[in-house]
């Protein structure tokens, strides 16, 4: 988590981030740290709620090509050992082994679920009573 948290510090310093997407689970001491410094961090818990809907956007984004895996061969075992799994609300991201690591696709979800998210006007105030 050390060695993530300061290539988030590097990517801060060079350019300005919008948002750091995190699970809480195991980043989260991290968050706060970046937090105080003043990055800014949304908590992205992988529970069913969120990845169900996270899943299915990816999977959207790369059948409608609006979004292609560079050609990474990391992330490329990634997404090879990455399956759908199913549960109570839908289809989900999930490993097809216990060992397989998919942290990246699981990312690259959590990323196009909250870069397409509709970004709220500022509330504005227009009175009181």
């Amino acid at each position: 988590m050390l060695e993530c948290a300061e290539q988030v510090r590097d990517l801060a310093g060079r350019y300005r981030l919008r948002e750091v997407v995190f699970d809480p689970w195991r980043f989260g001491q991290a968050a706060q740290e970046l937090e105080r410094e003043r990055v800014p961090v949304i908590a992205f818990p992988q529970t069913d709620v969120r990845m169900v809907p996270a899943s299915l956007r990816l999977h959207a984004a790369i059948v409608e090509q609006r979004l292609v895996l560079p050609d990474d061969g990391e992330l490329a075992s990634h997404a090879a050992h990455a399956i759908a799994r199913h549960s109570r609300r839908g289809w989900r991201l999930d490993k097809a082994g216990r060992t397989d690591d998919i942290d990246a696709v699981i990312a690259l979800a959590m990323a196009v679920e909250r870069a397409e998210q509709p970004v709220p006007e500022p509330v504005k105030l227009v009175g009181w009573l």
